[in-house]
């Protein structure tokens, strides 16, 4: 099984669309949100933004802080490589009034996004689905639909370095976001994959050294002790 294969990925998160949102609250006692909302807070709002896109946009659940964080009215596009999840992202299209959202199923690997039309791009727990051959190549997808100046922001969970946090973190995510998974929403084998992809992907530093060596200028930031990992920055004029 290739667990990074487009038809499987897609199919997994069309499965785990009607509970996602509420099993990753639930497991992660809420510090899913707080790092959506740090994800979100690394652009800098009070640039000239036109358009921007979310990338792995999932059910639109970073799109009410972006709404709030920025400072002019925009366009937002949500791409999404699942058709589920599009449907209940669309649901949310017209709640948020600085933003004119539009969504698209799309494999962001193969997309027909303009080049240099976006001054933001922003993506929260989509990347630990690539494989480091993918990542490589979204890496330069990035650089490709960026504007000159263009801002990014991505986070994703990650595989802590820390020993005595390391094994109970990965035990919590590979065992009980499972059974969690399967008390609350009657899906336990779906829920047990994000374990799997968490511990392959390890943290955003071999996607970071992608970006950069696309000639991007890049962060990388680590969350509560290296639960989470995050990569900031632009594009070179």
């Amino acid at each position: 099984m290739d667990i990074y294969n487009e038809q499987f990925v897609e199919g997994l998160f069309n499965s785990m669309s009607k509970t996602y949102g509420r099993v990753n609250y639930l497991s992660s006692f809420g510090f899913t949100e707080r790092w959506r909302r740090q994800c979100v807070q690394a652009i800098k709002w009070d640039e000239v933004i036109q358009n921007g896109f979310d990338l792995m946009s999932g059910k639109g659940e970073t799109w009410n802080l972006i709404n709030k964080a920025c400072t002019q009215d925009h366009t937002l596009t949500g791409v999404d490589i699942s058709l589920e999840m599009i449907k209940s992202a669309n649901q949310k299209l017209h709640w948020y009034p600085r933003l004119k959202i539009g969504t698209k199923q799309a494999n962001v690997l193969q997309n027909d996004l303009e080049s240099e039309s976006a001054d933001y791009i922003i993506s929260s727990f989509g990347l630990k689905t690539f494989s480091p051959t993918q990542l490589e190549q979204l890496a330069k997808e990035v650089s490709r639909i960026l504007k000159p100046h263009g801002q990014f922001s991505f986070i994703e969970v990650a595989e802590p370095k820390l020993l005595l946090l390391k094994i109970p973190f990965m035990f919590y995510l590979k065992y009980l976001i499972p059974i969690i998974g399967k008390l609350f929403m009657g899906n336990s084998m779906d829920y047990k994959m994000l374990g799997i992809y968490c511990q392959k992907f390890k943290d955003c530093s071999i996607f970071k050294a992608f970006l950069e060596r696309e000639g991007l200028e890049v962060q990388q930031k680590r969350y509560f002790f290296g639960c989470a990992s995050g990569v900031v920055g632009r594009k070179k004029a």
